[in-house]
């Protein structure tokens, strides 16, 4: 009589050396931690805490608590937008949507910068932080300024700016010597433009407040400079707004940090 029980415990034992079966039997013990640890993606657990968190927005929305009846429809909203969450993931939406990718990766960006801790910079951070993007806060300087002409075509134009020079020197008021006065507020580009690279260089460099001798193609000028503007700001004048844009760079820095290391932890294959 043939050996029925035998064949079958051997047919077994070879059933049970398969590497298939192996696969499922892991498959199956992993979907039961998964189940045991994890719990039911199909079940969504409404807590006290979300609810209040759901209260609590519709606080800052409205301005007032809601009502028994808009605090049941205000959860509902939210139940309807978990359960369509849960279920786009589990078809990997989350995967094949380019801008549900950056709009997740922002969001970590983002947590990785605010969970940086602030801090007060010091004096030398903002100078140096200052002197690094120096273009940001410099504006172009500009020459407020006066000039008076003589033009060369009269012969007697240098005669008549020395005399012009010793009552200023001796306190006239220049509105009184009858001699149109020209100004304005450039730029030394804008200078240049209008007096020529040389003039303009000249009229840079003048000290303030005095009538320098100056000289163009066609004029003898004297040239006074009453102010200068723009420039670099000291540190002092534009401390909270050095602050804010150190802080904000500390911060990217934060998160660039942050990404990099993600980044290091993943292996990458290219495909011939």
């Amino acid at each position: 009589m043939t050996d029925t029980s035998g064949r079958t415990m051997g047919s077994f034992a070879r059933l049970l050396r398969e590497p298939v079966v192996h696969f499922l039997f892991i498959g199956a013990l992993l979907f039961l931690a998964h189940r045991l640890i994890v719990g039911d993606p199909r079940v969504v657990v409404v807590s006290p805490g979300l609810k209040a968190d759901v209260e609590r927005r519709f606080r800052d929305e409205t301005g007032r608590a809601p009502t028994e009846e808009e605090l049941k429809a205000a959860i509902d909203r939210w139940k309807r937008d978990e359960v369509l969450y849960r279920e786009a993931l589990r078809e990997g939406l989350d995967r094949q949507d380019a801008t549900v990718r950056t709009v997740l990766a922002d969001k970590l960006r983002a947590r990785a910068a605010q969970q940086t801790p602030p801090r007060e910079p010091t004096d030398a951070e903002l100078d140096a932080w200052l002197a690094a993007h120096r273009s940001h806060y410099e504006a172009p300087l500009r020459y407020s300024f006066e000039v008076v002409a003589f033009p060369k075509s009269d012969p007697a134009a240098e005669t008549q700016r020395s005399a012009y020079r010793r009552a200023l020197a001796d306190g006239a008021d220049p509105s009184t010597l009858a001699r149109p006065i020209a100004g304005g507020n450039f730029t030394r580009d804008k200078l240049a433009a209008k007096f020529g690279p040389a003039v303009s260089e000249s009229i840079c460099n003048l000290p303030l407040a005095t009538w320098q001798p100056l000289e163009t193609e066609d004029s003898l000028l004297l040239a006074r400079v009453n102010r200068i503007e723009g420039g670099l700001p000291s540190r002092d004048s534009i401390r909270p707004t050095l602050v804010v844009d150190w802080a904000a760079a500390r911060k990217r820095q934060a998160a660039d940090d942050f990404v990099d290391s993600v980044v290091a932890r993943y292996r990458f294959e290219e495909e011939p």
